[in-house]
């Protein structure tokens, strides 16, 4: 039997997903694309945005359409958040598996009962995190490790915190095993990921945190180099800043969420933070740590954001050390509390604020890459072009290179010293510094 996963979403969803194909291979299932036949589909949804949700929908609808006969399990968000769309609109043979349950997979996939079946609860009474692990990372030099689940910020326009339930966690030496089979499987990079990942250990004994969870990591496995996902600004401290400058296998590369420069605005999105606050935490990372990477999440077109709010936005990261940018417009999302607010700005405006924000996203880019130049710095080779042989890989602080005069098929998931020379289009071409 053959089984295709399609994942929507963030990075824990792809995490997951890694964990039930695994699993599934593991009972004898083949892998195969999600274009191609397979006898069971799983399509694991996002639904953070409508236009997630429409792709989850467009994801199941290809599935049904590739081989009418096979068995379509449909998981994640968008089960969570609005599960009777998908009952009206959805052939009856789907299987639906809410967040709460996703981790039975490797067992629903072989219970097919012919007509249409539900598996879903109320997340929020979901007091664990889920029993989710990897051996290998799939089809990966990097992998994910997700060590939280779960969201209690309740932001005005996000539905997170209704599909994946209250702050969960996963305990210390339980995370230390999943790195440590990794390790042995010759993982070089592990990115800790979860849904809120500054909230790690709220809810665990012995007064654990995400930076005493780091420290162990890091000076357990000295051999991985260690990423974060995504970490809100009001969760990066002095201290923390303190300790990746002086840990070498922390990478040099840190994501912390915006979403607007205006204080208006965030009040109303319920960001529990002000503009100065975060860029009073980005200029205490570059001080510290002058050749980190630091990227952001920009919403743009919120209901209370006029032009002048939007502008607020755009020059204040002008004016930051930001390395790249991730804009989005704001979508609706029924249920949430910005939902009842009269969504004022339309759908082309959104658009032009989000280009506006892409093109200042890419001449940050420019400018951090050329501040790159001559520099000697780690990278992990992830594959080798077909088209020009060269050898693509990301360096700590997330500068993706190009590796000349590297002959060879061997290189494959190792860290090596290379010296970055030059842009390329949408790369840095570098080349294997032998002196190191």
């Amino acid at each position: 039997m053959r089984v295709a996963v399609y994942t929507l979403g963030c990075k824990v969803n792809q995490f997951e997903s890694a964990s039930i194909m695994e699993s599934l291979i593991g009972k004898g299932l083949k892998a195969a694309p999600f274009h191609e036949q397979a006898d069971i589909y799983i399509i694991n949804t996002c639904a953070v945005t409508a236009k997630a949700a429409y792709q989850s929908r467009q994801a199941i609808r290809r599935s049904i359409h590739t081989n009418s006969a096979a068995r379509v399990i449909v998981t994640g968000c968008y089960v969570q958040a609005d599960i009777q769309r998908l009952i009206d609109t959805m052939p009856c043979s789907v299987c639906l598996v809410g967040n709460d349950q996703k981790h039975l997979i490797p067992e629903l996939a072989f219970a097919d009962l012919g007509c249409l079946e539900i598996y879903a609860g109320d997340i929020a009474r979901v007091q664990e995190i889920a029993p989710f692990a990897i051996k290998a990372p799939f089809e990966r030099t990097r992998a994910f490790v997700r060590i939280q689940d779960g969201c209690n910020a309740f932001c005005s326009y996000c539905i997170v915190p209704y599909t994946r339930g209250r702050p969960r966690s996963l305990p210390p030496g339980l995370v230390s095993d999943q790195v440590l089979t990794l390790a042995r499987a010759g993982v070089k990079e592990v990115v800790l990921t979860g849904i809120h990942i500054g909230l790690y250990g709220g809810d665990l004994p012995d007064n654990t945190s995400l930076l005493k969870l780091m420290q162990g990591l890091c000076e357990a496995f000295s051999g991985i180099r260690f990423r974060l996902s995504s970490i809100e600004p009001t969760e990066v401290g002095h201290e923390m800043i303190l300790w990746a400058s002086a840990t070498p296998n922390f990478c040099r590369h840190w994501h912390i969420p915006l979403q607007s420069a205006s204080a208006k605005v965030l009040h109303a999105m319920n960001r529990r933070y002000n503009p100065g606050l975060f860029a009073k935490t980005v200029e205490s990372i570059k001080t510290t740590l002058p050749d980190a990477a630091i990227g952001t999440d920009v919403l743009a077109g919120f209901p209370v954001e006029d032009e002048g709010e939007f502008l607020k936005t755009l020059a204040f990261l002008e004016d930051l050390p930001i390395s790249y940018i991730h804009a989005f417009p704001y979508s609706k999302r029924p249920g949430t509390l910005a939902s009842a607010m009269k969504d004022a700005i339309p759908g082309d405006e959104k658009a032009r604020r989000v280009k506006l924000l892409t093109t200042l996203g890419h001449k940050k880019r420019l400018v951090f890459w050329t501040s790159q130049l001559g520099r000697t710095l780690d990278c992990l080779l992830e594959r080798r072009e077909k088209e020009d042989g060269l050898w693509r890989g990301l360096t700590g602080n997330y500068v993706p290179v190009a590796v000349k005069d590297l002959g060879g098929d061997g290189y494959r998931n190792m860290l090596m010293p290379v010296r970055l020379s030059a842009i390329e289009g949408a790369r840095v071409v570098a080349f294997l510094d032998t002196s190191c």
